[in-house]
């Protein structure tokens, strides 16, 4: 990861697009701003994970071939 001042990027942004294809490049920007420069392709917008998108599908699955325990809310607490 390479950390460099707003003044060096402006400077420098075809160097350091460069070096961001290969590692993390942080620009700050006083008062504690700090923003990254990553290629779009490694940007994960997604908002789960796919381990646990895959979790709630195998228990949909598992629920329609009645592999689940049914709880009876009034029962919950005994």
């Amino acid at each position: 990861m390479k950390t460099i001042s707003v003044t060096e990027f402006r400077s420098n942004i075809k160097k350091y697009l460069d070096v961001a294809q290969n590692e993390k490049v942080i620009i700050h920007r006083g008062k504690g701003r700090a923003f990254a420069v990553v290629p779009v392709d490694d940007i994960n917008d997604e908002p789960y994970s796919p381990e646990f998108i895959a979790s709630i599908l195998q228990g949909r699955e598992d629920y329609k071939n009645g592999k689940c325990e049914t709880i009876v809310l009034k029962d919950l607490w005994k």
